[in-house]
């Protein structure tokens, strides 16, 4: 093992005294790793490079380093051998040693209080059945059963920000969720610079923004009945026409795309308004629940990935829609056409400007 840090040092013995396994790589200036070690390969990281950089190795230290201020923590990462740890990150000079501690049981806590919302809103007929034989039960049977509405409730609210409502009823019966919808519209939207602005202003203010911006998001779904399916980093995705069918899903999906651009240009991040880059593709998806302790509702199709592209593809503060999508919205909207673009794993595709 290199000469550690002595704070560094202290923490790698207390953990191997507790039998929590650790790993430890040191970053030199250049942001390459110069050494690595512990118990590297329980986290899977057994073929990193010393040498090499260690962005271009590990896909989440992009963007994080060099970090603003040392010693800095990141909890819960998901690491490519399947293993969560924190991340605990010290300086030494001009390196910086960067720890890897077991944080798989809390990631296991974490989903199994996941599954007991989920068990939870499973006690409904469950609860029919008791109020039949509490009616003649004394005043700390009702408070008993008081205790127990109060626990529902808080765990339909949990799954209700989870899933639609329509899928979450049918996700308590039981039922196989799994669904072709042969019309929706799709959008994905994301910050521009959130990455190199988060790295000048503290933590708060990143969470403060994104929560502005997915709380946005949320709002507007309601008022244009359009579901926020998830946020992925900086990014939300939303579609409209499902779970139920709607003829004017790519019209709802315009309205939204507006609004929250007009959302995002009334705050600011780093000193500079807050934009979005927009992208909207409309056709057929797939549609369903997977997963059983840490479960979710997603999309998939050809669809959901053009739409990405798009938005990828969509200049600072624009509004990009496919082909498709702008047929759907007639003339009610002005649009802008573009020039056809080559998109990855797509080809060149005609998209418009939607202005307003």
């Amino acid at each position: 093992m290199p000469r550690l840090p002595k704070e560094v040092g202290s923490w790698i013995y207390d953990f191997f005294y507790n039998e929590r396994s650790v790993a430890y790589l040191k970053i030199d200036a250049q942001l390459r790793i110069a050494a690595k070690g512990g118990n590297i390969e329980h986290y899977g990281l057994s073929s990193l490079r010393i040498g090499a950089p260690v962005a271009e190795q590990l896909e989440f230290m992009e963007g994080l380093l060099p970090c603003p201020e040392l010693p800095f923590h990141m909890p819960m990462v998901e690491l490519p051998g399947g293993r969560v740890a924190n991340l605990h990150l010290f300086e030494d000079g001009g390196s910086v040693w960067l720890l890897f501690l077991d944080a798989t049981p809390e990631r296991d806590n974490q989903q199994r209080l996941q599954q007991k919302a989920y068990e939870m809103t499973l006690l409904q007929e469950r609860e029919r059945q008791l109020n039949e034989k509490l009616q003649s039960t004394n005043e700390a049977l009702r408070e008993s059963q008081e205790g127990l509405t109060r626990e529902y409730r808080r765990a339909e609210s949990l799954l209700l920000n989870i899933l639609p409502a329509s899928i979450a009823e049918r996700l308590k019966a039981d039922e196989q969720i799994a669904d072709s919808h042969a019309e929706v519209s799709v959008l994905f939207a994301d910050i521009v610079g959130f990455t190199e602005r988060a790295r000048s202003v503290g933590a708060a203010t990143t969470l403060a923004i994104l929560n502005y911006f997915f709380k946005a998001a949320d709002l507007l779904s309601e008022q244009y009945g359009c579901e926020k399916i998830k946020t992925i980093g900086d990014c939300v995705m939303a579609v409209a026409g499902l779970p139920a069918a709607r003829p004017d899903h790519a019209e709802a999906l315009a309205h939204y795309a507006l609004e929250l651009r007009e959302a995002a240009r009334r705050e600011r991040f780093a000193g500079e308004p807050l934009s979005l880059r927009i992208g909207v593709h409309s056709g057929p998806i797939v549609a369903g629940v997977i997963g059983k302790r840490r479960f979710a509702y997603d999309l998939w199709g050809d669809t959901v990935n053009l739409a990405a592209r798009i938005q990828k593809s969509a200049e600072p503060d624009e509004i990009r829609i496919s082909d498709a999508t702008h047929e759907l919205l007639g003339p009610n909207f002005a649009c802008d056409p573009l020039a056809e673009t080559e998109l990855r794993g797509t080809g060149r595709v005609r998209m418009w400007r939607l202005l307003a």
